[in-house]
């Protein structure tokens, strides 16, 4: 009891402590009331010090005060049509007589650009070149008749005021815009200003939207949007005319092309023939001679909207791929060229010139290689399509249908009825999974193709091959060539004892064939076979060995029972799920896994097309026919006679 009254008595003393702290109350409007007390007897007994000066300030500027102005003129128009010159020109002599008629003010220089949109600040060099000499202190004012004229985008209008204002504070640089009356030295105006800037940005973005509206609405009714070209007049119908003179040099880009000559040596003789572009220039560089041939409006066709605007402040386009609607016309009007000789060109340019002419196509006609083609594979511009169509052109209608059944077998898509039905269950090994550094290696990426030395050893050593793909049988070869032959290709051994070449059409004909995955390589072992002297090397692409690579970190994999080899899908359609691969780069086709290989039925048929071959079908060199990349065209010498006749009559 004792110490429970003992802590009554302590908490009665703390709380009288707490009380003797606290501060008496005061109402909560207290020390507002004071000190709005104090500020009005402080106000009232202030009194002006008898020696003060005072400087007032100087009137709002204007437009009409009476100081001297050196003055700038700045005008524009969006296009260089007759009637906008005809603007411009009127803006430079209303200003020039308003100027000279009133007296305080003296022309500095008038500033124009022609053929210029607002929306940028970027290609208007006469604007830029104004801004430059204000900063200079060359001009007090500038004069333009609105603020569309000055600039169509608000920021580059207010941050373009703003320095014209502040660079040079003891000599600022006012623009006055006659239509909207504002002076933007004037300080009461910013609002004004900023608004106008915002009107003059929304009509210009509300102008784009409407000629997008207006190109959507031609297209759909026909009515084509054509202009002027170098050898092409467009007519009031939406058609072309061909003017003569200036389609010698279109041709003669063209036809110099086929015959081998590179753009720079076009551009040379065309310089020196002083040949006028379109804009009267005589001075050619390789980039407008690659610009002629790319215009398919040269050759006859028409392609609407290829590219379109994406951003219409900054002139940023981009190329029409599915974007906005376009149209292509084949055919749309008479051409300088013929589609052929422009496919032919295209052809050569994009081979980088390494035929010495348009590439011959050859395709073996009987024989065990009968539908075999000869190719280069640095061509340009080819597909499988392409391939298949040139060796179907050997074979009857129903030996082809023949021929793709036995493909069909070949892939293991389809059994034979010949074998004995009871190996259809074997499985052999693929050779390729017993590859080793001595064997003949074929290595195919989506863009390159290389060959290792082994080959060239097998080869005999010989200092050109020739290369030959069977599109229905998958299959490609490589024999020795002579240097005549139309598509040998050097091994060049002074750079290294492999053979690499680029071959993005070639490659991506047969990834699109056989559907595989681009981002994986794809290596072959070589079967050689000499027949009395005569030696060729195949390559069957159904038995890849995969090259993973670094590029690909995570794919779907299954060990073996011994861990010895990575089985992984490789074809674009395959349903595929995300696993990380622990093999170190090397893998085979999923579909090997159970089976090991592939069927014992389709290696005796592989090894009797292989028994089949002699020396002369490894020595056939195949007969001529139509190139399906271009089409029927002059003979070479045919070609160089018209280059010569349209040299001199330029």
């Amino acid at each position: 009891m004792a110490d429970e009254k003992k802590k009554e008595q302590q908490a009665e003393g703390e709380e009288t402590l707490v009380e003797e702290r606290r501060p008496a109350w005061r109402p909560q409007d207290a020390d507002r009331e004071y000190f709005r007390y104090e500020t009005k007897r402080r106000i009232q007994q202030y009194s002006v010090p008898p020696q003060t000066i005072f400087r007032p300030a100087k009137p709002t500027p204007t437009i009409r005060d009476e100081g001297h102005k050196r003055v700038a003129v700045y005008a524009r128009v969006s296009t260089k049509s007759k009637e906008q010159v005809s603007s411009i020109e009127n803006q430079t002599k209303y200003y020039t007589d308003k100027i000279a008629k009133t007296p305080n003010w003296d022309l500095t220089e008038i500033y124009s650009d022609e053929g210029k949109s607002g929306t940028s600040k970027k290609w208007r060099k006469d604007f830029k070149r104004m801004l430059d000499d204000a900063a200079k202190k060359k001009m007090d004012l500038i004069v333009c008749a609105s603020v569309s004229r000055f600039a169509r985008n608000i920021s580059d209008l207010i941050e373009e005021v703003r320095k014209l204002r502040t660079t040079n504070p003891s000599n600022p640089v006012g623009v006055y815009f006659e239509t909207e009356d504002l002076y933007t030295l004037d300080p009461n105006i910013n609002e004004r200003l900023q608004m106008q800037g915002l009107f003059a940005e929304w009509e210009s973005g509300n102008k784009s939207r409407r000629m997008i509206l207006s190109y959507d609405q031609r297209i759909c009714t026909g009515q084509f949007p054509v202009y002027d070209l170098l050898g092409l007049r467009h007519t009031l119908e939406g058609g072309f005319i061909i003017e003569e003179d200036e389609a010698l040099t279109v041709k003669y880009i063209f036809i110099a092309t086929v015959c081998g000559h590179t753009a720079d040596e076009i551009a040379d003789v065309l310089t020196e023939k002083q040949r006028p572009t379109l804009r009267g220039r005589t001075e050619w560089s390789p980039a407008m001679v690659n610009a002629i041939m790319r215009n398919e409006r040269r050759w006859g066709d028409l392609e609407v909207r290829r590219r379109v605007v994406i951003d219409y402040k900054e002139k940023v386009t981009a190329k029409n791929d599915g974007i906005r609607q376009g149209a292509y016309i084949p055919g749309y009007h008479e051409g300088i060229v013929t589609p052929e000789i422009a496919r032919a060109a295209h052809m050569m340019r994009a081979s980088r010139f390494k035929f010495g002419n348009v590439p011959d196509v050859y395709v073996i006609e009987d024989g065990a290689l009968k539908g075999f083609v000869s190719i280069s594979p640095t061509w340009s511009g080819i597909d499988n399509q392409a391939f298949q169509d040139i060796s179907r052109q050997v074979y009857e209608e129903d030996e082809f249908e023949e021929l793709l059944h036995e493909a069909d077998i070949l892939s293991g898509k389809d059994h034979s009825n010949v074998i004995s039905m009871t190996l259809n269950d074997y499985r052999v090994a693929p050779g390729v999974m017993f590859m080793t550094r001595s064997d003949p290696q074929l290595t195919l990426g989506k863009r390159s193709l290389k060959l290792n030395g082994v080959c060239r050893d097998k080869l005999g050593k010989g200092k050109y091959i020739e290369f030959l793909y069977h599109p229905v049988l998958e299959v490609i070869a490589v024999r020795s060539a002579y240097a005549t032959n139309p598509n040998a290709v050097l091994w060049d051994e002074s750079k290294s004892s492999v053979l690499q070449l680029c071959s993005s059409a070639f490659s991506g004909a047969i990834f699109d064939k056989l559907d595989w995955m681009k981002k994986y390589k794809f290596r072959f072992r070589g079967v050689t076979r000499i027949r009395d002297g005569e030696r060729i090397i195949f390559f069957f692409l159904d038995e890849p060995q995969i090259l993973v690579g670094k590029a690909a970190k995570q794919i779907e994999t299954s060990d073996t029972s011994e861990g010895t080899a990575k089985f992984i899908p490789y074809k674009e359609s395959e349903d595929r799920k995300d696993a990380l691969h622990k093999a170190a780069g090397i893998a085979y086709p999923e579909n090997w896994q159970e089976g090991l290989g592939v069927s014992y039925e389709i290696k005796q048929k592989r090894e009797a097309v292989l028994g089949a071959v002699s020396a002369t079908d490894i020595s056939n060199p195949g007969r001529k026919v139509i190139n399906p990349f271009i089409g029927v065209i002059p003979s070479v010498s045919e070609l160089e006679d018209e280059l010569e006749q349209l040299y001199d009559a330029m």
